[in-house]
């Protein structure tokens, strides 16, 4: 193989994998960004109560309504954030 050939194979192949990393990263980090968003409407107080842990079920509580959502992720977050104030 002659060098141009392969600065050319090596240059395609780092282009697509960069490629593939961009189209991984961009949508994560799009979600991130997307998580600390608020609704344009949201004002006033709001609760939460964690139903169980392991399962993730929490209840919400907002202007007298309660909502009942599954977020796993939420929950350990909390959790951990929990454990890490009891130990300090």
């Amino acid at each position: 193989m002659s060098d141009s050939t392969r600065r050319a194979f090596l240059t395609t192949a780092g282009l697509s994998t960069a490629a593939g990393v961009a189209a991984v990263v961009a949508p994560a980090a799009a979600e991130a960004a997307d998580e600390t968003a608020l609704p344009a409407d949201s004002r006033g107080a709001m609760a939460a109560y964690i139903h169980d842990v392991r399962t993730g079920e929490v209840a919400l509580m907002i202007e007298g309504r309660e909502v009942l959502i599954k977020d796993k992720r939420l929950v350990a977050r909390l959790a951990r954030a929990f454990d890490h104030a009891r130990r300090s």
